[in-house]
């Protein structure tokens, strides 16, 4: 698409609105200027969120723990019980999570993220509150600021297993969004109180970020059992185990899934289903009447994208995918086994097949292969935009030039690009980061040549699979694989280790 003439910085409206229908541009543009990719499958926010709080962390953290190879606290495995009340659009329980404290001896506190209570949920009713807290049995010390939590006063033996319970409410907002309601669809991703990561950096309590993912969680079991109306049909991350018990207008369901970084629910009693099956996976897509037309094409995607991606990356490890549509204007968005579709408007259907690529891509760049989403965006977007373009049969298109601002790294953290909001930065953030950052991954694979490029990846699958990824970590794993000084190209494409280090 050619752009004759576009102001030196754009407007954030202008931004928002082109990104909504399908295009990210760069921060600034001149006549000249061809956007030869649309970052299918971009979260994109339908309002206009605050920016001013977008670098005020909930807590103030003393600067860099430098903890080598630090990252826990290990294996969360979660209990909720939960009822949500489809009437005043609440849901409330309990959460208990257990976990092993392999961070240090007498570990004094711990974070959870309590993503619902951003600013942009609460101004449309939402929110979320805890108590009761317990660690171990015992009244915890804790306070709420924002989007965290902080339990603190604590002494946990290192390499011991603990376990915090509390009860919590959520208030879901009005809105057409990942967490939210609109009509009869209910949306809850990022709904309860999720534990947060220590890594090198100490704990990762960011900002919530509304023009995309900011999120970061470690690999673990959940249990959850959702009580809700009984004519409910729900779609949810795990599998759900038995039937779903009746008492009176109510429905109690219980669900299970191992080695996710995360827990999703999709709910609609209008919802239609049709599923398929490829490798021994099951394909679910729910959908509602006014989306009919896209279920079988997203059928189609979900089977296909499934085998492609297993043939080209590695074999996708859980037994199901949900394929849900709703009514929204952000695009896609991605939770292990659950991607939702948000098809305001007249979609086309290869528009809402590439979507479904592009957030099925996430199953294994941030689903399996996990990364902290805030510091470093492109170890999954770049990668899921590619892994679209490939589904599409589209690589060849993926030529793009970075923005001309230099300051503006295909590895740069969330905050860089923040930072220069009033100048661009958050077209700038989708620009390079899903587009540049596709074009980016294609250039390897056209410098390796396919074959060493997938085996490359197949080997990078392996030795991350489940855990957490960094760019230090996927230049070494390629330069392993292949043999090669692969610096100069990552340098050449602003790849800058010292973005993060």
């Amino acid at each position: 698409m050619k752009i004759k003439r576009m102001t030196q910085r754009m407007s954030m409206v202008a931004i928002a609105l082109l990104c909504a229908t399908g295009f990210a541009l760069p921060a600034s543009a001149s006549e000249n200027d061809i956007l030869k990719q649309d970052p299918k499958g971009a979260y994109v926010p339908s309002g206009m969120p605050d920016l001013s709080k977008l670098h005020d962390k909930p807590f103030n953290m003393n600067g860099k723990k430098k903890n080598e190879h630090a990252l826990g606290p290990a294996a969360p495995s979660y209990t909720i019980d939960v009822d949500y009340n489809s009437t005043t659009h609440k849901a409330e329980g309990t959460l208990e999570v257990t976990f092993k404290n392999n961070i240090k001896n007498n570990l004094s506190e711990l974070y959870f993220n309590l993503w619902g209570n951003a600013d942009v949920f609460k101004e449309n009713g939402g929110g979320m509150e805890v108590s009761d807290i317990k660690v171990d049995g015992k009244e915890a010390t804790s306070e709420v600021n924002a989007t965290a939590l902080h339990i603190k006063e604590l002494s946990l033996s290192k390499n011991k297993k603990a376990t915090v319970s509390m009860h919590f409410k959520v208030s879901l907002p009005e809105q057409q969004d990942r967490f939210g309601w609109y009509g009869d669809t209910v949306s809850m991703g990022n709904w309860f109180p999720i534990l947060a990561v220590y890594d090198d950096e100490g704990w990762n309590v960011d900002p919530y970020y509304p023009y995309g993912e900011s999120f970061y969680s470690l690999s673990g079991k959940f249990d959850v059992t959702v009580t809700t109306d009984k004519n409910q049909v729900i779609a949810a991350t795990g599998e759900e185990v038995g039937k779903a018990e009746i008492s009176g207008d109510k429905a109690t369901h219980r669900y299970k899934a191992k080695d996710v970084r995360d827990f999703a629910l999709e709910m609609n009693p209008n919802y239609r289903v049709i599923s398929t099956e490829v490798n021994n996976i099951k394909v679910n897509v729910y959908y509602s009447e006014e989306h009919s037309k896209y279920a079988a094409a997203l059928l189609e995607s979900g089977e296909e994208s499934i085998r492609l991606f297993s043939e080209k990356f590695g074999k996708y490890p859980w037994p199901e995918l949900d394929i849900v549509t709703m009514e929204g204007w952000f695009g896609g968005m991605e939770y292990p086994q659950l991607v939702m579709i948000s098809l305001a408007g007249d979609r086309p259907l290869d528009w809402a097949k590439s979507v479904n690529a592009h957030e099925i891509g996430h199953q294994w760049f941030y689903g399996i292969i996990g990364n902290n989403e805030y510091d470093e965006p492109w170890l999954d977007e770049s990668f899921a935009s590619f892994a679209a373009a490939l589904y599409d049969g589209e690589l060849d298109s993926l030529q793009v030039d970075p923005v001309e601002e230099s300051y503006y790294h295909l590895s740069s953290q969330i905050s860089d690009f923040t930072a220069r909001a009033d100048e661009g930065g958050i077209g700038a953030y989708y620009y390079m980061i899903y587009n540049y950052g596709s074009s980016t991954v294609n250039d390897l694979r056209e410098l390796l040549g396919d074959d060493a490029f997938y085996s490359a990846m197949q080997a990078y699958f392996k030795q991350q699979k489940f855990g957490i990824s960094t760019t230090r970590d996927f230049i070494a794993s390629m330069e392993k694989s292949t043999g090669r000084d692969l610096m100069p190209f990552f340098r050449d494409h602003r790849v800058l280790l010292s973005d993060q280090e």
